[in-house]
């Protein structure tokens, strides 16, 4: 964000709202608690999907200029530029609500399936054999639910293209993105993407996921700039910000829900918005 007289970028930490955007108005109940609490990480996460309702935001780092000041600025995309997460309650929500007539019940299933630190549909028949809901055919019925509009609800955040589009008056631009391609090439389609980032990166497409730092490394090969030169700006504490650091670059984490820093070496900055 460009700061005034020098030119330089300047990203703030922030402190995020009271009462977090996005999280789910749910009654957990003790089973429930119990329930929650077994889940544990795997693979198969598209871009920086929290793996639980997260705890308040910590602040890493104090309000200071980056030097030098950087040339390119390369972006997550989901729960960065656009609000995977809050699309994925959606999706789960429609997929789940014609088996819960109360809605605290349905609230309480959606939010033991967000859980799963997982953009699958594998979960599903899972979530409902917990609640008792298990008869033949009702979870191919959810994951048909779930998958029949895989972007639904899916939104940009508010001041995401305001925030590109001032930010490449003072420097380039890229996306960076894991993901399948038709999935996310979709999701950059239907933003209109390519026309605000010249370079655009999908893991599938390079063969390289992040955290490893080649994709990274591709980014800045195909941008014309040196790893010194460039910031990268993501949710994921597990993928984007230790790949940025590891193909030497500096990082800023987007911490739209509070979340606190899991441990391991700190962005350069946290921010609450872009």
């Amino acid at each position: 964000m460009p700061g005034s007289g020098d030119n330089a970028i300047r990203i703030p930490v922030s402190n995020p709202p009271a009462e977090v955007a996005g999280r789910l108005p749910v009654r957990v109940s003790s089973a429930s608690q119990q329930h929650t609490s077994s889940r544990r990480s795997g693979p198969g996460r598209i871009d920086g999907e929290p793996e639980e309702v997260p705890p308040t935001m910590t602040s890493l780092a104090p309000r200071r200029p980056f030097y030098p000041q950087p040339r390119l600025i390369l972006f997550d995309l989901d729960n960065t530029i656009c609000d995977y997460r809050t699309a994925r309650i959606t999706r789960t929500r429609h997929a789940f609500s014609p088996w819960f007539q109360a809605e605290g019940d349905l609230e309480e299933a959606v939010h033991a399936a967000m859980q799963y630190p997982t953009e699958g549909d594998e979960h599903l028949a899972e979530v409902l054999a917990d609640y008792g809901i298990d008869a033949s055919g009702v979870a191919e019925l959810a994951r048909q639910r779930f998958v029949e509009d895989r972007f639904r609800g899916l939104r940009l955040f508010e001041e995401a293209l305001d925030a590109i589009a001032v930010i490449s008056e003072v420097a380039s631009v890229g996306l960076v993105t894991n993901g399948p391609s038709t999935i996310q090439r979709a999701k950059i389609e239907m933003f209109r993407l390519e026309a605000r980032f010249p370079v655009i990166v999908v893991s599938e497409e390079v063969g390289s996921w992040k955290p490893d730092p080649r994709i990274f490394a591709i980014a800045l090969e195909r941008s014309g700039h040196r790893p010194e030169d460039a910031i990268y700006v993501g949710d994921s504490a597990d993928h984007d910000i230790p790949g940025a650091r590891a193909a030497g670059m500096r990082s800023v984490w987007v911490n739209r829900w509070g979340m606190t820093w899991p441990g391991g070496e700190e962005p350069d900055a946290s921010i609450a918005t872009l």
